[in-house]
């Protein structure tokens, strides 16, 4: 039996010893760094004797040059086995160091927990969390993650969503709240100097600012907080300055426990706070330690400017002037201003409620208390007793700022009185007691008014109803940390009994959570090992006879001593040498070794040795009775109301409310006071409660709140003690790290199943571990492949799934006891994660192994097939490099007798020309002479030669230009003659109208070509003229040079000659040479000069025929014109004049003195004339023009446009209308139709040729003159437009409609009937389509609403409500929103007509000056779209009434901006039509920034599963979630939003807005704040979480950003991609190498938008993947380095877009015209007769020539809608009016 234990056993032992292969790392102790790394190098196991040998080696890290130190360790299996030695800590693998939980460990122990701290430290990560607990190291550095920015980014998320933060505890508490309606409470616990202060006022903070809700609050500040808020986090500096304290360890350290209870109400919003305080270390105001200070409150009222101080005693002193501030001998603090934080204080003061008075009077108790520390008490010996001389300047300032009587405050200084049952005894007292009675005085009251401050806040803070339970409720306890010093006093233990009472609740909070995760899970067959409960030293210090109740018992003795009470702790509980029983509070106690005056209690941090000198006294902690007396007679309420607090907190100390032992000395006080005065002698005095047995029962409730709450815990770690920026001191915080429980945490984690993952991780990363069966098995299964699995939700893992976690566990671990597979996750114990990981890894390498061998097997076969290759080719090379050789060797020998033979001929040849040349320079003499002697005779005959060619030229061109002179002429006269003839033709053929179109095509064509011919005329004769500058430039120049040639040659020659008859050969040379140039010269010249004289005389003679030409084409053009201007007037007039004859009636009769004899005159009536017939726009017939956003411009219209008898062409066509039949054919309706569709169908030829790129001409127009068909476009009218001002100007000029300015005249005095039959037969004889169809089908429906008059439509604009009624409800307030159907296809006009209906109310409300109905139909308007458009219920309503406002606003504009009166009388109506203009931006800003917070709202979802998580990019899966997100089940997880969702978002919004006609600048900012949306939000998520900080995240995310950019390249909206070029850089950076000194200059070259803060944040937290090189130490500190100088003004998280600080900034278009198309559905009858009776609201009297306004027959094709319409033509036509 005992061979099979021990057989089993050491087989255990094996299997442990088998992880500790070469090179495996682990950790040894060191005295100086705690725990070092090392590195097995060798290893021995004897399993004979059953020893084990292993050697470590460690080489300290930059020290090059130092040697390796080695550890050795040696056990047997026995010891092994039964623990007496355990194996050294394993060290965790490199991709888990610096990860953010240390629970997540794969090696969870002490070393590895200390390791990983000290990892992240230097990476200046200070947060870390272990488990429930956050581990908080204090930087000593200004450290930016305390920023508004990052309060927010913390807001609403889930702890561990976000990198370790004390916000992300603070949301935690918070969401609990609110979640679980329980109460939470926050405990910062830690050493002195720890950062306890900081994180508690941070904590306060987040509170105060994250959760506002500002609504709740009957007053908010500036800065967004409510009153109770601002309260909250001013009593920070309130209690730092009464409370805080420099020592050697803190500049700031806390000198008493706070607890603040923040208090909200149902709906979750702060409405008040309470603060309950612990044991204030009133010791601290009389005696300092050396280095350390007095309380802050003391030194900022020293350091203070102001008036009072010579009243306070302080003028001209400093501290060192007083006693209780110059003991520590330091009296400042590096960076702090103490008057600045006087100022400070007062203004927190003010903000809590404190007036300027009672802050006086607080200042001079404060000064009192100072002259208290100055009072010099006399005597020499105890017998002759104290005494204070009554001269005492201290004790005078005391008695004047206290307001008490001198005398008797002098006399109980230093004397005492005894009270017996018969009387009472005075005697005095020695010195030193005295001044132990005056230092009490000064603790005395400084408790009382730090309690008042309290007392203060909390009346503040509650409104005077503390003692009304909350709703709710946040507890943050800042509560001293473990304290163990070489002198331990009375403080100090109370401090560590607190500590005590919490690590207590802490492991039973623990083991709860622990507990209860197990049963969740349905954990099979578990145990516990029960946790070290530390009840028994609890009961050691606070049982029936334990230290309190032994110390209260001595106190309350007359002759107890600091002796005594450790005599009888002794007795009780080390009375007998006996080792104590377990688990016994005797087992938690020491006895001193030497000396009786201390006692050790064994703590479950460390042992504590206790000083017991002053325990006694600090106990009592009283003060005489006759003193408090004097004190309470004071005549200053202001002191009787600070001492007053005492009866009150005596009554609230067993409930632990305001300041719980705080004033226990007043509590005692107080009690024997109020018997000190009575006449009774025999009374006896109640018992006193001491200081310890307050504190007791202060504890007991504050823990009792802890226990009814749920708790969080974080735990503050100094890191060194010289309190030295970024310094890690591993000893102390490892000793800190056991002191705060953190360890214990993690023990009691280790006894259970520490590491866990869920299942899907499980399986998806240790899947290679599985069989091949069951691989295929799950792939079968399984959705999507092995990627997929990762997508499983948590809450539902298949029981296939944990089957095969099963199966992959049993192969790993034979023992079923290391690991357990619950519901959701896999639970491991204490290292077996590191095992199985160690396993993936081995088979992973396996894997890589055996493809490396494939791999190089084929790298093999390629290198000697690649060898064998080369071999044959060298080979062939070689032999026929031989071959070339022997080639080459035959070559040289030919070549050698070649050259022989050269050789020869060469010599031969040479002695030939030497032979040759004596002879010729013979000759050469010769003939130069001969030469010489035919040039002089050459140079005399070519002078003669040329003198005579210019006289015989100038001569022959004299003749010629007389002759041309002439010829031209005659050419004159005869041309001018039969031009003439022609020109008589002309006008015998121009009164046929049939040969009006061939005439002016004929006349365009010669125009054109004439023209053309004239440009290349000037054209030629300009390069004619320059190049007869040129050769004339030439000739000049070459004459010149001919000259200077000559005569210098001549010169050289005649010296030469003299000087050297040895030259006389090239002499002669020359001279040959300088004749043939001279010749040449000549002949170039002369042709030159003879076509450059040709072709002036040509250009000349051209120039003037086409001069001629020119001017009398010009003048026939003009004849002409005149012609046709006549034709076409006689003949309007007769059309008209023919269908009034036709149709029996006419309207009104023509104007008297308008015959048919008077046609010529009636047709040269001007535009002039018009005007001044009358100035009347109301028209009768109001639908003949087409819709405006099909009509050409005004101004650039075809004349023939303006014939009635032409019908318009269709929406998206604009056509020329066929020329006129003469005067004397009839014109029927038929042949108009068939003129204006073959002048429509050659136009519309003409504009294919012009515009081939254009859509708009793309539909067929066969039907453009059909009268049976009608479209959509032609049955809306157009407020201005070429038909009805011709119109207009034909029934002007007959009269019929010639109203006068009061507007009576024209159509006023016919019948409504009559006008309108009329006005139909008028249509249809004019050949018109049938546009008064929508006319006769209201006809049919009912009565129509009709103005007859300009007076009834100015009486319906002023007085008639019901039309704005109309606008109102029709138009707003009843309008169904058409949605985007892909079978109806709308235009401009059928979305936008409320805006043009509206803008055309507004118009001529404006024209006829009614400013006050201006204002009420706009500001009815603007209210009625506020309130349709407020609830912003879909996108479709929001981006129609937006596109519809913008139209709105940009009609009255235009109608402003192209409003030129500056009449008085119409200021109120341009005042109102600014003042709305003014609300309609503002009503437009409110739609846009409205529905951009609603979009924003939606797509803040989208924007982190989309775009950060969204794995669109295949073979890059990112299973990079954190472990506290595997712990809550949220990760890895596929997002189920992907990049697709994201795009089709973007779709669906820019496809609205692209319906509903929006502006295409609005349309490109709305996707901008998107953009922006997606930088600032990925950016910042990005930053602060380490699950998304990899490379192969970054890929993915790179992936879907580029796949964002080609959206936005595809809509014209690539410009906005530039608010992603900061997360580009960030993605970047992901992907960038990291491990060396040279990666960093790549990555802030590359990085450049990101600030080097926002670079380290993220090298931090970065998480190293599979087989990628850590961050090493070298490349954080140059980082680091580099970041210093800017780190405290850079920012990590970009600010966010807050749309409430942004201004809207649009520019309104320009609306050449109103649309006035209304549906067929709408019954507005007063709307619709405003619309019939205005047909042309263009200017009438611009300044436009007649001839110019008929003969342009150009079209300026205007598209306003180009840029988002798809078929339609938009208006070009100017909206005018006349105003």
């Amino acid at each position: 039996m005992m061979a099979g234990g021990t057989s089993g056993s050491d087989s255990t032992v094996l299997m442990e010893l088998k992880i500790y292969a070469k090179g495996t790392k682990a950790f040894f102790s060191d005295d100086e760094l705690a725990w070092v790394q090392t590195t097995l190098t060798e290893k021995t196991i004897d399993e004979a004797t059953k020893k084990v040998h292993m050697t470590f080696e460690r080489k300290p890290e930059g020290e090059t040059d130092s040697k390796t130190q080695e550890y050795r360790f040696e056990a047997t299996f026995d010891e092994l086995a039964s623990k007496k030695k355990v194996l050294p800590p394993l060290c965790n693998a490199p991709l888990l160091e610096g990860i953010d939980d240390l629970t997540s460990l794969s090696h969870l122990n002490e070393p590895a927990v200390l390791h990983n701290l000290q990892v992240r430290y230097g990476m200046h990560n200070i947060y870390t969390y272990s488990g429930i607990v956050l581990v908080a190291l204090n930087p000593f550095d200004r450290v930016a993650l305390y920023s508004q920015d990052t309060l927010e980014a913390y807001a609403g998320r889930m702890r561990g969503e976000l990198e370790p933060h004390l916000f992300a505890i603070s949301e935690d508490a918070f969401q609990g709240m609110v979640r679980d309606k329980k109460n939470q409470t926050i405990i910062v616990s830690g050493e002195s100097g720890a950062g306890k202060t900081m994180s508690a006022k941070y904590i306060m903070r987040y509170f105060a600012a994250a959760h506002d809700d500002s609504a709740t609050a009957a007053a908010a500040t500036k800065d967004g907080m409510s009153h109770v808020e601002e309260q909250i986090l001013a009593t920070n500096p309130v209690l730092e300055a009464f409370g805080n304290a420099k020592t050697t360890r803190n500049d700031n350290s806390s000198r008493f426990g706070k607890f603040l209870e923040i208090r909200f109400n149902e709906r979750h919003a702060i409405e008040a706070a309470l603060i309950r305080t612990y044991l204030l270390e009133r010791s601290r105001l009389v005696y300092q330690p050396p280095r350390e200070r007095n309380y802050h409150v003391f030194y900022q009222l020293l350091a203070a400017p102001g008036a009072d101080r010579e009243r306070l005693g302080l003028a001209g002193r400093t501290w060192e002037s007083f006693h209780y501030t110059a003991q520590g001998g330091n009296g400042s603090i590096a960076g702090v201003d103490d008057a600045v934080e006087f100022a400070n204080t007062a203004a927190a003061l003010d903000v809590i409620g404190v007036d300027r008075q009672q802050q006086a009077r607080i200042h001079a108790l404060l000064a009192a208390l100072l002259h208290v520390g100055n009072i010099e008490i006399g005597g020499t010996s105890e017998r002759s007793g104290a005494s204070i001389s009554e001269t005492d300047d201290a004790c005078a300032r005391v008695v004047g700022l206290l307001q008490i009587d001198g005398v008797l405050f002098r006399k109980w200084l230093t004397k005492k009185q005894i009270v017996t049952r018969s009387e009472k005894i005075v005697s005095a007292i020695g010195r030193a007691q005295a001044l132990v009675v005056r230092d009490s005085v000064a603790k005395f009251v400084y408790a009382h008014l730090f309690d008042w401050v309290v007392r203060t806040l909390n009346e503040a803070l509650t409104g005077g109803n503390g003692g009304t339970p909350p709703a709710s409720f946040i507890g943050v306890l800042d509560i001293y940390g473990f304290e163990h010093f070489e002198h331990n006093s009375f403080e100090q233990f109370c401090i560590n009994y607190a500590n005590e009472k919490l690590q207590q609740n802490f492991n039973r909070h623990v083991f709860k959570l622990e507990q209860e995760e197990y049963q969740r899970e349905q954990l099979q067959n578990w145990t516990f090992v029960d946790f070290q409960d530390n009840q028994p030293c609890i009961d050691l210090i606070e049982g029936r006879l334990g230290v309190l109740a032994l110390l209260d018992e001595e106190s309350r003795l007359q002759q107890g001593s600091d002796a005594t009470f450790t005599e009888k702790l002794i007795k009780q509980f080390a009375a007998t040498p006996r080792a104590p029983a377990p688990q016994t509070p005797a087992e938690f106690f020491r006895r001193p070794r030497f000396g009786a005056d201390s006692f050790t209690i064994r703590h479950y941090a460390h042992d504590v040795e206790y000083e017991a000198v002053g325990f006694i006294e600090k106990n009592k902690d009283t003060v005489p009775d006759e003193i408090q007396n004097v004190l309470r007679a004071s005549s200053d309420a202001f002191l009787a109301d600070v001492l007053s607090a005492s009866s009150t907190e005596s009554n609230n100390s067993s409930s632990g409310g305001g300041s719980a032992a705080g004033t226990a000395g007043g509590q005692a006080s107080a009690a024997s006071g109020s018997s000190g005065s009575g006449s009774r002698l025999s009374v006896r005095a109640p018992r006193k409660p001491t200081l310890g047995t307050v504190f007791k029962h202060s504890l007991a409730s504050l823990m009792e709140t802890i226990e009814v709450t749920e708790s969080h815990y974080i735990r503050c770690i100094k890191p060194n003690d010289a309190k030295a920026a970024w310094l890690f001191d591993a000893p102390m915080v490892l000793s800190q790290l056991r002191a705060c429980g953190v360890l214990e945490t993690i023990r009691i984690s280790c006894a259970g199943y520490p590491s866990r993952l869920p299942i899907p991780e499980f399986i998806h990363r240790y899947r290679v571990l599985m069989p091949a069966s069951a691989t295929r098995a799950l792939l079968r299964k399984g959705s999507g492949g092995m990627q997929d699995l990762s997508a499983s939700a948590a809450a539902a893992v298949p029981d296939e799934y944990r089957r095969h976690a099963t199966d992959i566990l049993q192969a790993v671990f034979p023992e079923p006891d290391r690991f357990q597979v619950g519901l959701t996750k896999v639970f491991f114990r204490s290292g077996m994660l590191a095992v199985i990981e160690k396993h993936r890894v081995e088979r992973l390498n396996a894997a890589a192994t055996a493809i490396q061998s494939l791999t190089r097997m084929h790298q093999a076969r390629t290198h000697y097939q690649q060898q064998r290759k080369a071999a044959l080719a060298l080979q062939t090379s070689a032999r026929g490099l031989l071959s070339r050789r022997q080639l080459r060797c035959l070559r040289d020998t030919r070549a050698a007798i070649t050259v022989q033979a050269l050789a020869r001929a060469f010599l031969a040849r040479r002695h030939f020309k030497e032979t040759r040349t004596s002879l010729t320079r013979m000759q050469a003499h010769v003939r130069g002479s001969q030469a010489r002697n035919r040039f002089k005779r050459l140079r005399d005959r070519f002078a003669a030669v040329a003198i005579q060619r210019r006289v015989r030229g100038f001569l022959a061109r004299q003749k010629y230009k007389r002759t041309v002179f002439l010829v031209v002429r005659m050419q004159a006269y005869r041309r001018a003659h039969l031009a003439r003839k022609q020109l008589g033709k002309f006008r015998e053929e121009k009164r046929s109208a049939a040969h009006f179109k061939e005439v002016t095509y004929k006349l365009e064509g010669k125009l054109m070509e004439l023209t053309r011919q004239l440009d290349e005329s000037q054209s030629r004769a300009a390069q004619l003229a320059v190049k007869l500058r040129l050769a004339d430039k030439e000739v000049s120049e070459l004459r010149a040079t001919q000259a200077d040639t000559i005569e210098k040659s001549t010169k050289e020659l005649s010296a030469r000659v003299e000087a050297l008859q040895h030259a006389k050969e090239e002499a002669d040379a020359q001279c040959i040479k300088l004749r043939d140039e001279l010749a040449s010269s000549h002949k170039q010249l002369e042709a030159a000069r003879q076509q450059a004289t040709a072709d002036q005389e040509a250009a000349d003679k051209q120039r003037a025929d086409l001069e001629q030409r020119l001017a009398d084409l010009q003048r026939e053009l003009e004849e002409s014109r005149a012609q046709l201007a006549d034709v076409r007037a006689q003949h309007q007039q007769q059309m008209l004049i023919q269908q009034q004859s036709n149709s029996g009636s006419g309207f009104g009769g023509m104007a008297p003195g308008v015959t048919a004899g008077d046609k010529n005159k009636a047709s040269s009536i001007k535009r002039s004339e018009m005007h001044a017939a009358g100035a009347s726009r109301w028209r009768a017939a109001g639908g003949y023009a087409a819709t405006g956003y099909d009509m050409a411009d005004s101004s650039s219209s075809s004349s023939l446009s303006h014939l009635p008898g032409v019908a318009s062409a269709p929406s998206n066509t604009v056509s020329f209308a066929a020329p006129l039949p003469p005067p004397s054919a009839p014109a029927t309706t038929t042949n108009m139709a068939s003129v204006a569709a073959s002048a429509a169908s050659a136009h519309q030829q003409q504009l294919h040729q012009r515009r081939p790129h254009s859509s708009d001409y793309a539909r067929p127009t066969a039907n453009a003159a059909s009268p049976g068909t009608t479209s959509v476009a032609n049955k809306r009218s157009t407020i201005g437009g070429d038909e009805g001002r011709t119109l207009a100007k034909m029934l002007g000029a007959l009269g019929g409609f010639g109203g006068n300015n009061n507007g009576s005249g024209g159509v006023s005095n016919m019948s409504p009937t009559l006008a309108n039959g009329n006005a139909r037969q008028l249509h249809q004889s004019l050949g018109g389509s049938t546009i008064l169809e929508e006319e006769e089908d209201d006809e049919d429906a009912g009565p129509v609403f009709e103005l007859r008059s300009e007076e009834d439509v100015r009486e319906m604009l002023e007085h008639d409500d019901l039309l704005i009624a109309e606008v109102l409800n029709e138009l707003i307030g009843d309008l169904q929103v058409p949605m985007p159907n892909v079978d109806a296809e709308y235009s401009p006009p059928d979305l936008l007509f409320p805006a043009h209906l509206i803008g055309l109310c507004v118009i001529k409300m404006f024209q006829y000056n009614l400013a006050r109905r201006i204002d009420r139909l706009l500001m009815s308007t603007i209210a009625r779209i506020q309130k349709k458009t407020a609830a912003f219920e879909s996108d479709y309503t929001s981006a129609f009434w937006l596109s519809n406002v913008f139209e709105l606003l940009s009609i009255i504009k235009t109608s402003m901006t192209e409003h030129q009166s500056s009449a008085h009388e119409y200021a109120e109506s341009e005042r109102a039509m600014n003042d709305g203009m003014q609300y309609l931006e503002s009503l437009l800003s409110d739609i846009y920034f409205g529905w951009i917070k609603d979009l924003q709202k939606r797509f803040v979802k989208l924007i982190i599963p989309g775009v950060v998580e969204s794995e669109a990019l295949p073979g890059f899966t990112a299973s990079d979630s954190g472990f506290f997100n595997r712990l809550m089940g949220t990760g890895p997880r596929e997002s189920s939003v992907k990049i697709e969702n994201v795009l089709s978002f973007f779709n669906h919004i820019w496809r609205s807005m692209e319906f509903y006609y929006v502006d295409p600048a609005i349309m490109r900012q709305i996707m901008s704040e998107l953009l922006c949306n997606i930088g600032v939000t990925a950016f910042n998520n990005i930053i602060m979480r380490r699950n998304f900080c990899s490379w192969k995240r970054g890929m993915q995310i790179q992936y879907n950003l580029t796949r964002i950019e080609e959206w936005c390249k595809t809509h014209s909206v690539a410009d906005a991609t530039r608010n992603l070029d900061r997360l580009l850089q960030l993605v970047k950076l992901l992907q960038l190498q990291k491990s060396t000194e040279q990666d960093i200059d790549i990555m802030f070259e590359v990085c450049d938008l990101l600030n080097p803060a926002q670079i380290k944040k993220l090298l931090s937290i970065y998480a190293v993947s599979d087989y990628e090189n850590p961050i090493v130490g070298l490349v954080m500190n140059e980082v680091t380095r580099r970041a210093a100088p800017t780190e405290k003004s850079d920012k990590i998280l970009l600010d966010t877009n807050d749309l409430n600080d942004q201004v809207l900034y649009l520019t309104a278009r320009k609306v050449p015209a109103i649309e006035t198309y209304i549906p067929p559905e709408f019954r507005m009858p007063r709307v619709r007769a405003l619309v019939d009776s205005q047909t042309d609201m263009s200017y009438d009297d611009m300044d436009v020539p007649e001839e110019e306004e008929e003969e342009d027959e150009l079209l300026e094709d205007y598209d306003e809608y180009a840029p988002y319409a798809h078929n339609h033509r938009q208006p070009n036509v100017d909206m005018t009016h006349g105003m």
